[in-house]
């Protein structure tokens, strides 16, 4: 990983769409701060995409893409996108909403087993606005070793789900997509490719989109989870969380 300011002004300059986790990347220290916030407004005002990629709820990525300075966001891990077109949301799923009964049950009886090898475990206090994940909760308001935490994605794994550690939580879901698939399809459907866009995350989850992306950025904390990724960004900034992020901000618009 080399430091951010070793990035090319050349490459900043060709930058089209800013991708960004939410979680431990553009929100730190359980507060969105207004500098990190305007900071979204400044790269909009250069004419750049925002994408929040994350994986919090439905019902939290709704509010974000209708009053957001963003342009889409991706939630639950790549389950769904909801993006602005002419002042309407529109949303892509990857599943069938007919489906859905049967999916929850599925997730339950996962969790369920889980339970029975961890009985401490809590759901995130946001699951009630969740459509097509569990998120476990190890960091937020509960606290779960790194350990277990990767013994529950293997359970996971076993059982034919998916699941993947945030800096908060483990996400686990069905089906065969992640972050970076739907974020692909909504780079496709802004005439854009990932050599256009510019990714910053902080923790394993994001592994898929540093692998994808020619520009990844990871903010400081990244280098905590270097040892369980497959994929390490290629930069990674001097400041940790929302720093991190505002300092990205600041070397793009430098080079404008």
């Amino acid at each position: 990983m080399q430091p951010l300011s070793n990035m090319s002004a050349g490459n900043a300059l060709r930058i089209k769409a800013l991708l960004f986790d939410l979680d431990g990347t553009f929100v730190s220290e359980d507060a969105l701060l207004s500098s990190t916030y305007s900071s979204l407004e400044k790269t909009k005002n250069l004419g750049i995409k925002n994408i929040a990629v994350t994986g919090r709820p439905a019902g939290w990525c709704d509010l974000m893409a209708r009053w957001w300075p963003i342009d889409a966001v991706v939630g639950e891990n790549g389950a769904f996108s909801y993006s602005k077109v002419n002042n309407r949301i529109v949303r892509n799923t990857y599943h069938d909403h007919l489906s859905y009964p049967a999916y929850q049950q599925k997730l339950q009886s996962l969790f369920e087993e889980l339970l029975a090898k961890y009985n401490y475990l809590k759901l995130a206090s946001d699951q009630s606005f969740r459509h097509w994940d569990l998120a476990i909760d190890i960091a937020e308001e509960s606290e779960v070793s790194l350990e277990v935490a990767l013994d529950i994605v293997r359970i996971c794994q076993d059982k034919g789900a998916r699941a993947a550690i945030s800096n908060i939580h483990v996400n686990i879901w069905f089906g065969d997509y992640n972050k970076e698939n739907m974020s692909l399809k909504v780079l496709n459907d802004f005439g854009l490719t990932k050599k256009d866009g510019i990714y910053i995350g902080d923790s394993p989850n994001d592994s898929p989109m540093f692998g994808c992306f020619p520009l990844s950025i990871g903010v400081s904390s990244v280098s905590n989870y270097k040892d369980i990724m497959d994929n390490l960004p290629n930069y990674v900034t001097k400041g940790s969380g929302a720093d991190g992020f505002v300092e990205l901000v600041e070397f793009i618009s430098s080079t404008r």
